[in-house]
């Protein structure tokens, strides 16, 4: 990317900033991101599910035995078990730094690519800002461990092997070590999640009969990482977990069928969707300011995307509950859409100023509005790291004195721009207890305060 930046920077700024002012502002950003991520990662305390996932492991018989009686979700459970098992504080922050940064490159590449443009660095910013903002959990998709391990990784693997494939379509030629690599990667991508692994196989599939039909080739290696990727999307669909799952869930499933689909689509799927609002506001001041796509294969590309966004959340009528951090695969293919606008109306040699205008001023608000809402959760992180060190404080005085009971104070959150921002606060006092090998059983009770150390924990009600 670095290659082509100054390139694409000097066709994108405003007449009166020049190419190398959007370039060091561009790295000034990216250096800012990247470094209050990492930070938001590291001050992120073991919560929720993090304490079962790190307690089962990942011995063959504890991912097998996972998978039969719970969750076909392979992947994304292993991959939780073993970051929490073996990776230090730090790695963990970078490794979840590097997958979201990850993330949106691709979102961004795939979108250039599907628009058969030069990747633009002001989209990539666009897009991760719009994540950032409009994400419809942020802090359970992202920032807490075992939410990112089946969210935002497997958006990673997904669009990841999406944008493998569609570079393959278009270049027309494979060598067998990256083939190979490729076959991996569509198994991960497949049974990675249920409603995006299935969508973009048939989203795929579809690209390739479209090539097939336009060129009458197609090669070999597509149709083996389709299958591949089918063998994924298997894997996760027919676990054996899955229907063990649902015995909890019978007071849903044995409502008639047309009940629960009046109940999905009067009232689940149109609150779904309204999550997005700031992405469909983006594009729609960019149609009234600044025109349609002028290409037709774009415009095409957008508007499936968009269905596929649509299709993402109708395939959760299936789901007896959908907590707010399951519409984030919905929420990846309108970045994608979102991505491929972006890159059409840029390459437009007509209306260039207008386009440039518009493009600046979005920028402009969605940073404005970034550093807000980071500033705001480095804050509320930041206090509820010094909660942790309480209650470990107090989980170690405890089992110095051995107590057979312990009560910890809950975490009390400073203001951030949303509610959404804040990490999962779920408490299972006995995963808790079995990861610090004590028998004392562990319960958690409400505070209205922020503590520290310094402080002390807040007196029970």
């Amino acid at each position: 990317m670095s290659s082509s930046l100054p390139y694409a920077e000097s066709r994108l700024s405003l007449p009166l900033l020049g190419p190398r002012f959007a370039i060091w502002t561009f790295i000034f950003f990216v250096m800012l991101a990247l470094t209050a991520t990492w930070s938001i990662y590291r001050l992120t305390p073991m919560i929720s599910d993090d304490f079962s996932y790190a307690n089962k492991g990942i011995a063959w018989d504890a991912i097998a035995r996972h998978y039969l009686n719970w969750s076909g979700r392979l992947v994304s459970d292993t991959l939780s078990s073993a970051l929490l098992s073996l990776a230090p504080p730090w790695l963990k922050a970078s490794l979840g730094t590097a997958a979201l940064a990850g993330v949106i490159l691709i979102l961004s590449a795939l979108g250039a690519r599907l628009a058969g443009q030069t990747l633009r660095p002001s989209i990539v910013l666009l897009v991760f800002m719009l994540y950032w903002l409009m994400n419809p959990d942020l802090g359970q998709t992202t920032f807490w461990l075992v939410g990112s391990a089946n969210y935002l990784w497997p958006n990673l693997f997904n669009f990841g092997f999406a944008l493998a494939y569609v570079w393959r379509l278009q270049k027309g030629t494979t060598s067998p070590a990256i083939g190979l690599g490729l076959c991996a990667l569509a198994v991960l991508a497949g049974c990675s999640n249920e409603n995006t692994g299935i969508i973009s196989w048939c989203l795929l599939a579809g690209l390739s009969i479209q090539r097939y039909r336009r060129t009458r080739s197609l090669g070999t290696w597509p149709l083996i990482w389709l299958v591949c990727m089918g063998i994924g999307v298997s894997l996760l669909v027919l676990a054996p977990g899955n229907q063990v799952r649902a015995e909890f869930f019978t007071a849903w499933y044995d409502q008639p069928l047309t009940w629960r689909l009046w109940e999905h689509f009067s009232r689940r799927f149109p609150d779904a969707m309204l999550r997005y609002w700031g992405v469909i506001l983006v594009m729609l001041v960019w149609r009234v300011w600044s025109g349609p796509t002028t290409s037709a294969p774009a415009r095409r590309m957008i508007w499936l995307l968009v269905a596929a966004s649509l299709l993402a959340n109708a395939i959760l009528m299936l789901a007896p509950n959908i907590p707010k951090r399951a519409l984030n695969g919905s929420f990846m293919y309108l970045l994608v859409a979102l991505s491929i606008y972006g890159h059409d109306l840029l390459a437009r040699s007509a209306h260039r100023a207008n386009i440039q205008r518009a493009l600046t001023l979005t920028l402009g608000v969605c940073a404005v509005l970034w550093l807000v809402s980071t500033a705001l959760i480095l804050r509320s992180y930041y206090g509820t790291w010094q909660q942790n060190h309480v209650r470990q404080a107090l989980i170690a005085r405890a089992i110095e004195q051995g107590h057979t009971h312990i009560d910890l104070p809950g975490y009390h959150f400073r203001t951030t721009l949303r509610s959404r921002d804040r990490f999962d606060t779920y408490f299972n006092g006995e995963a808790m207890a079995r990861y610090y090998g004590i028998e004392a059983s562990i319960a958690e009770y409400a505070v209205r305060q922020h503590y520290d150390l310094g402080s002390g924990a807040p007196p029970k009600p």
